[in-house]
């Protein structure tokens, strides 16, 4: 984040004025075009300058000591620079424009420096196109003879386990993980005789990645990427103006984390070890209590009772450690619950959604739809063919 030269830190380097001295009327003025993001070099006066910004976003280096690291501020209003103060100018836009006045018997040198400017922030993650998406569930022995293709495939696997053949290597994709295809890689897919498997496929298009960085690997998938999955999820059914551009930069914030091994949050960073401790034999007790009682209409308010907790401080704590609210855990296991049972029971959708404490049928669907993009009569349908 830029500081701006109204801050603290650049008070040493000079001050920030709201209007020019009148004394500034007699002064060289020079009006000069700042395309540069970086600078090499530094200039010192042995008078006061003074800077307009006319146009643009202008940063100014500075530089108290040789030997030290330059400092770069965004420059508010109008700025006198100190007398034996080393600087130069850099852009924080496209280009800009300033004023510099100069005192006509001012003296100037210039030294050296290593390269510094701006740190803008550009993408170098080119993703251009989703061609497809789809959730599907494969049954026992499922066999997929495979297919090559010009373009990026990622599979996230839901619930069960898929096996993958990529070239002459075969890779075995877990609950709750993701791999990715590169463009042309002739890939296979397959169950054994004792799973079943239900997935996400996004197809895409990703220019300059190199595979290397992002194929061929089983990554487990973090809280932060199942977060971002599971929006993806619900909101791609939905017809907003600019819907497509949240779902590209969704699955963009997926590879980001998917490249970035460190993604996953510290959530309880700021807790000592004993704090920590007692949270976590908290949240799982919390965790087997709602386990066990998953089957009924469960409150929070009944939870709060069980545990002598205030509503906030339960919410702080499932926020803290597993990043949803309580309510929200809750149904995520009620529809988990609900999505085995309608896979490996003969039961109807309405005898699901009783045994697992739903307020009505049409409120169980409605869920189930909003997590996982299908309805429940579907989802069974899917698991028959």
């Amino acid at each position: 984040m830029h500081k701006k030269t109204t801050s603290i830190q650049c008070a040493k380097y000079g001050d920030v004025l709201r209007s020019l001295p009148l004394q500034v009327q007699h002064y060289h003025n020079s009006k000069r075009t700042i395309k540069k993001k970086n600078v090499d070099e530094l200039f010192v006066y042995d008078r006061s300058v003074y800077v307009k910004v006319e146009s643009g976003i202008i940063g100014v280096v500075f530089l108290d000591e040789l030997g030290n690291e330059p400092e770069l501020f965004a420059i508010h209003k109008i700025l006198k620079i100190k007398p034996g103060v080393h600087f130069n100018f850099v852009s924080l836009s496209q280009s800009g424009r300033i004023t510099m006045y100069v005192h006509m018997h001012a003296n100037n040198t210039k030294i050296k420096i290593p390269v510094f400017g701006s740190k803008t922030i550009t993408s170098s993650i080119k993703l251009q196109e989703i061609y497809a998406y789809y959730y599907s569930t494969k049954g026992n022995n499922y066999q997929f003879e495979g297919e090559q293709h010009p373009y990026w495939e990622m599979t996230f696997i839901d619930t069960g386990e898929l096996i993958t053949t990529v070239g002459n290597e075969d890779y075995v994709l877990p609950t709750r993980s993701m791999f990715f295809y590169a463009p042309n890689q002739f890939h296979t897919q397959h169950t054994t005789p004792h799973s079943t498997c239900s997935y996400m496929t996004i197809m895409f298009d990703l220019k300059d990645m190199d595979p290397s960085k992002l194929a061929n690997r089983v990554i487990p998938c973090s809280k932060n990427m199942i977060q971002t999955l599971s929006t993806f999820m619900h909101l791609s059914n939905e017809n907003w103006e600019h819907i497509n551009e949240l779902l590209l930069g969704l699955l963009k914030l997926l590879i980001i984390f998917a490249l970035d091994e460190t993604n996953e949050v510290d959530m309880a960073q700021n807790l000592n070890p004993m704090q920590q401790h007692y949270e976590d034999e908290l949240m799982t007790e919390l965790v087997q209590y709602i386990k066990n009682h998953i089957h009924s209409s469960l409150t929070i308010q009944e939870i709060c009772n069980k545990f002598a907790i205030s509503r906030s401080s339960l919410q702080a704590l499932f926020k803290r450690n597993l990043n949803v609210s309580p309510k929200h855990y809750i149904n995520n296991i009620k529809l988990e619950q609900s999505k085995l049972l309608l896979k490996n029971s003969a039961r109807t959708v309405s005898e699901v959604s009783d045994m697992m404490g739903f307020a009505s049928i049409h409120y169980f669907s409605r869920k189930f739809k909003l997590e996982y993009g299908v309805s429940p009569s579907e989802y069974a349908k899917s698991i028959a063919n």
